[in-house]
């Protein structure tokens, strides 16, 4: 059975410089879409130091609500 559970989603995570503005926040489902993106980025950063830098392109949804 789908969880059709939603959650808020930074489109531009704080960490790059996003704000909890609401023009940066959309509301996706949580399984598949949210848990792919949040474990894509854990995945992407893993063993990472505080103040190095990575270029990585992030997938951002328009809207605010997803899909």
């Amino acid at each position: 059975m789908c969880n059709n559970k939603r959650e808020v989603h930074h489109k531009l995570p704080l960490d790059d410089g996003g704000t909890n503005d609401f023009s940066n926040l959309v509301l996706i489902k949580n399984d598949p879409y949210h848990q792919a993106l949040t474990n894509y980025q854990k995945k992407v950063t893993k063993g990472m130091s505080a103040g190095e830098s990575k270029t990585v392109t992030w997938y951002t949804m328009e809207g605010n609500i997803y899909p």
